[in-house]
Protein backbone atom coordinates (compact mmCIF):
# COMPACT_ATOMS: atom_id res chain seq x y z
CA UNK A 1 0.00 0.00 0.00
CA UNK A 2 1.20 3.39 -1.17
CA UNK A 3 1.60 6.13 1.62
CA UNK A 4 -1.46 7.93 0.82
CA UNK A 5 -3.01 4.84 0.47
CA UNK A 6 -2.37 4.04 4.48
CA UNK A 7 -3.34 7.09 5.97
CA UNK A 8 -6.34 7.50 3.81
CA UNK A 9 -9.43 9.39 3.92
CA UNK A 10 -6.78 11.77 5.16
CA UNK A 11 -4.49 13.60 2.38
CA UNK A 12 -1.07 14.36 2.78
CA UNK A 13 -1.39 17.74 2.69
CA UNK A 14 -3.35 17.29 6.03
CA UNK A 15 -1.45 14.79 7.99
CA UNK A 16 1.69 17.01 7.09
CA UNK A 17 -0.07 20.22 8.55
CA UNK A 18 -2.18 18.52 11.15
CA UNK A 19 -0.84 15.93 12.32
CA UNK A 20 3.01 15.01 11.87
CA UNK A 21 5.02 15.67 15.01
CA UNK A 22 1.76 17.05 16.80
CA UNK A 23 -0.79 14.61 17.36
CA UNK A 24 -1.90 10.93 17.33
CA UNK A 25 -4.66 9.90 14.89
CA UNK A 26 -6.33 6.59 14.16
CA UNK A 27 -8.12 4.94 10.97
CA UNK A 28 -11.01 2.39 11.32
CA UNK A 29 -11.32 -0.65 8.99
CA UNK A 30 -14.11 -2.82 8.57
CA UNK A 31 -12.04 -5.72 7.26
CA UNK A 32 -8.28 -7.26 8.09
CA UNK A 33 -5.92 -5.01 5.43
CA UNK A 34 -3.01 -6.04 6.82
CA UNK A 35 -3.58 -9.42 7.22
CA UNK A 36 -1.23 -10.35 4.00
CA UNK A 37 1.96 -8.86 5.98
CA UNK A 38 2.11 -11.96 8.83
CA UNK A 39 0.05 -14.30 10.25
CA UNK A 40 0.49 -16.55 13.24
CA UNK A 41 1.86 -19.53 10.88
CA UNK A 42 4.30 -17.54 10.16
CA UNK A 43 5.46 -16.59 13.58
CA UNK A 44 5.14 -20.21 14.11
CA UNK A 45 7.88 -21.06 11.64
CA UNK A 46 9.71 -18.48 12.75
CA UNK A 47 9.93 -19.44 16.73
CA UNK A 48 10.53 -22.83 15.72
CA UNK A 49 13.76 -22.01 13.74
CA UNK A 50 15.23 -21.26 17.20
CA UNK A 51 18.42 -23.53 17.96
CA UNK A 52 18.00 -25.85 14.81
CA UNK A 53 21.23 -27.21 14.50
CA UNK A 54 22.75 -25.40 16.90
CA UNK A 55 22.73 -22.34 14.68
CA UNK A 56 21.49 -18.76 15.79
CA UNK A 57 18.70 -17.77 13.43
CA UNK A 58 16.72 -15.42 14.63
CA UNK A 59 19.35 -12.91 16.39
CA UNK A 60 16.74 -9.97 16.28
CA UNK A 61 14.15 -11.36 18.91
CA UNK A 62 13.53 -9.27 22.05
CA UNK A 63 11.28 -10.70 24.52
CA UNK A 64 9.27 -8.36 26.52
CA UNK A 65 9.15 -9.70 30.72
CA UNK A 66 7.99 -8.05 33.81
CA UNK A 67 10.95 -5.40 34.51
CA UNK A 68 11.57 -4.43 30.76
CA UNK A 69 12.99 -6.93 27.79
CA UNK A 70 15.74 -9.40 26.75
CA UNK A 71 17.07 -8.92 23.75
CA UNK A 72 18.74 -12.23 21.85
CA UNK A 73 21.42 -10.74 20.50
CA UNK A 74 22.89 -8.40 23.43
CA UNK A 75 21.70 -10.16 26.51
CA UNK A 76 21.94 -14.15 25.51
CA UNK A 77 22.25 -16.45 27.69
CA UNK A 78 21.57 -13.96 30.71
CA UNK A 79 17.80 -15.35 30.32
CA UNK A 80 15.13 -15.06 32.67
CA UNK A 81 14.12 -19.28 32.35
CA UNK A 82 17.82 -20.34 30.85
CA UNK A 83 21.10 -19.02 31.78
CA UNK A 84 22.62 -21.69 29.40
CA UNK A 85 24.12 -20.52 25.55
CA UNK A 86 22.88 -23.93 23.90
CA UNK A 87 20.07 -22.58 21.47
CA UNK A 88 18.25 -25.71 22.21
CA UNK A 89 17.52 -24.97 25.89
CA UNK A 90 17.25 -21.29 25.27
CA UNK A 91 14.60 -22.47 22.96
CA UNK A 92 12.42 -24.47 25.01
CA UNK A 93 13.07 -21.39 27.52
CA UNK A 94 11.68 -18.72 25.12
CA UNK A 95 8.64 -21.40 24.58
CA UNK A 96 8.14 -21.54 28.31
CA UNK A 97 8.03 -17.56 28.31
CA UNK A 98 5.47 -17.29 25.43
CA UNK A 99 2.93 -19.61 26.94
CA UNK A 100 3.58 -17.86 30.53
CA UNK A 101 2.80 -14.19 28.58
CA UNK A 102 5.97 -12.49 27.65
CA UNK A 103 5.57 -10.47 24.48
CA UNK A 104 7.64 -11.23 21.87
CA UNK A 105 9.17 -8.56 19.41
CA UNK A 106 10.56 -9.84 16.03
CA UNK A 107 12.81 -6.59 15.30
CA UNK A 108 13.88 -5.68 11.85
CA UNK A 109 11.12 -7.77 10.54
CA UNK A 110 11.11 -6.49 7.25
CA UNK A 111 13.41 -8.99 6.66
CA UNK A 112 11.19 -11.84 6.82
CA UNK A 113 8.94 -11.56 3.67
CA UNK A 114 8.63 -8.94 0.99
CA UNK A 115 5.45 -7.64 1.81
CA UNK A 116 6.81 -6.05 4.55
CA UNK A 117 10.13 -4.93 3.10
CA UNK A 118 7.79 -3.00 -0.26
CA UNK A 119 5.65 -1.90 2.85
CA UNK A 120 8.55 -0.82 4.21
CA UNK A 121 10.02 1.11 0.81
CA UNK A 122 6.64 2.98 0.60
CA UNK A 123 6.87 4.65 3.82
CA UNK A 124 10.63 5.74 2.78
CA UNK A 125 9.19 7.59 0.33
CA UNK A 126 7.73 9.90 2.37
CA UNK A 127 10.08 9.55 5.34
CA UNK A 128 14.45 8.20 5.51
CA UNK A 129 15.64 5.25 6.39
CA UNK A 130 13.45 2.89 8.66
CA UNK A 131 12.49 -0.53 10.09
CA UNK A 132 9.43 -3.01 11.03
CA UNK A 133 9.19 -4.06 14.61
CA UNK A 134 6.54 -7.09 15.08
CA UNK A 135 5.15 -7.09 18.35
CA UNK A 136 3.56 -10.57 19.09
CA UNK A 137 1.27 -11.59 22.33
CA UNK A 138 -0.16 -15.07 22.80
CA UNK A 139 -2.79 -14.08 25.56
CA UNK A 140 -4.60 -11.22 27.42
CA UNK A 141 -2.89 -9.25 29.82
CA UNK A 142 0.52 -10.34 28.40
CA UNK A 143 3.54 -8.53 29.45
CA UNK A 144 4.40 -4.92 27.36
CA UNK A 145 5.86 -2.07 27.49
CA UNK A 146 5.45 0.65 30.37
CA UNK A 147 4.55 3.70 29.28
CA UNK A 148 7.05 5.47 26.82
CA UNK A 149 7.97 7.41 24.40
CA UNK A 150 9.79 6.67 20.79
CA UNK A 151 12.70 8.91 19.07
CA UNK A 152 10.81 8.41 15.63
CA UNK A 153 7.27 8.79 14.34
CA UNK A 154 5.72 5.23 14.75
CA UNK A 155 2.75 4.10 12.31
CA UNK A 156 0.92 0.31 13.87
CA UNK A 157 -0.65 -1.32 11.55
CA UNK A 158 -2.97 -3.92 13.53
CA UNK A 159 -2.47 -7.51 12.07
CA UNK A 160 -4.76 -9.67 14.19
CA UNK A 161 -6.36 -9.92 17.64
CA UNK A 162 -7.44 -6.34 20.24
CA UNK A 163 -4.93 -4.27 22.21
CA UNK A 164 -6.15 -1.53 24.01
CA UNK A 165 -3.79 1.87 23.32
CA UNK A 166 -3.58 4.47 26.28
CA UNK A 167 -2.55 7.99 24.88
CA UNK A 168 -0.82 10.32 27.31
CA UNK A 169 -0.31 14.56 26.96
CA UNK A 170 2.82 14.53 28.24
CA UNK A 171 5.95 14.65 25.53
CA UNK A 172 9.33 13.78 26.16
CA UNK A 173 11.88 13.88 27.63
CA UNK A 174 8.89 14.26 31.37
CA UNK A 175 9.82 13.48 34.52
CA UNK A 176 6.48 13.19 36.90
CA UNK A 177 2.83 11.79 36.62
CA UNK A 178 1.55 11.17 33.39
CA UNK A 179 -2.05 12.12 32.78
CA UNK A 180 -4.43 10.22 30.61
CA UNK A 181 -5.03 11.78 26.37
CA UNK A 182 -7.76 9.45 24.79
CA UNK A 183 -7.92 5.21 25.38
CA UNK A 184 -9.54 3.37 22.30
CA UNK A 185 -9.14 -0.35 21.14
CA UNK A 186 -7.57 -1.34 17.87
CA UNK A 187 -8.70 -4.21 15.64
CA UNK A 188 -7.80 -6.01 12.71
CA UNK A 189 -6.76 -3.54 10.02
CA UNK A 190 -7.01 -0.65 12.04
CA UNK A 191 -4.13 2.14 11.73
CA UNK A 192 -2.08 4.36 14.88
CA UNK A 193 -0.30 7.42 14.04
CA UNK A 194 2.09 8.17 16.92
CA UNK A 195 4.41 10.89 16.58
CA UNK A 196 7.72 11.13 17.74
CA UNK A 197 8.14 11.48 21.77
CA UNK A 198 4.44 10.78 22.73
CA UNK A 199 3.96 9.23 25.50
CA UNK A 200 1.80 5.68 25.62
CA UNK A 201 1.56 2.28 26.05
CA UNK A 202 -0.90 -0.78 25.44
CA UNK A 203 -3.16 -3.67 27.40
CA UNK A 204 -3.70 -7.21 25.36
CA UNK A 205 -7.12 -8.04 24.83
CA UNK A 206 -6.53 -11.02 23.50
CA UNK A 207 -3.78 -12.87 21.63
CA UNK A 208 -2.38 -10.12 18.91
CA UNK A 209 0.02 -9.23 16.20
CA UNK A 210 0.73 -5.67 15.36
CA UNK A 211 3.51 -4.37 13.35
CA UNK A 212 5.00 -0.62 14.15
CA UNK A 213 6.77 1.14 11.21
CA UNK A 214 9.23 3.88 12.37
CA UNK A 215 11.51 6.08 10.30
CA UNK A 216 14.15 8.40 10.75
CA UNK A 217 13.42 12.34 9.42
CA UNK A 218 14.99 12.58 5.47
CA UNK A 219 18.48 13.46 6.31
CA UNK A 220 20.64 12.43 2.94
CA UNK A 221 22.57 10.04 5.39
CA UNK A 222 20.68 7.26 5.68
CA UNK A 223 21.12 5.40 2.34
CA UNK A 224 17.62 4.24 0.19
CA UNK A 225 16.62 0.67 1.20
CA UNK A 226 18.44 -1.91 -0.84
CA UNK A 227 16.50 -3.79 -3.97
CA UNK A 228 14.71 -6.67 -3.25
CA UNK A 229 16.10 -9.30 -5.32
CA UNK A 230 13.96 -12.11 -6.68
CA UNK A 231 16.19 -15.36 -6.19
CA UNK A 232 13.12 -17.87 -7.95
CA UNK A 233 14.27 -19.67 -11.36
Amino acid sequence: MTFDEIISPLTREQFLKEYKGKKHFTIRSERPIFDYLFDWKQFDEYCNSWGIGGHDRMPQLQVVEDKGKWCKKKDAPKYIYSKTEDPKYQARSGYLAWKNGHSFILALSEFLNKEMWNQCEEFEKVYGRGQANLYCSGKKDADVFTIHADSTDNFLLHVEGQVKWNMYNEWSPHKGEFTLRESFVLSPGDLLYIPKGMYHNTETLSPRISISFHFHEPDGFHKKREEWLDWRP
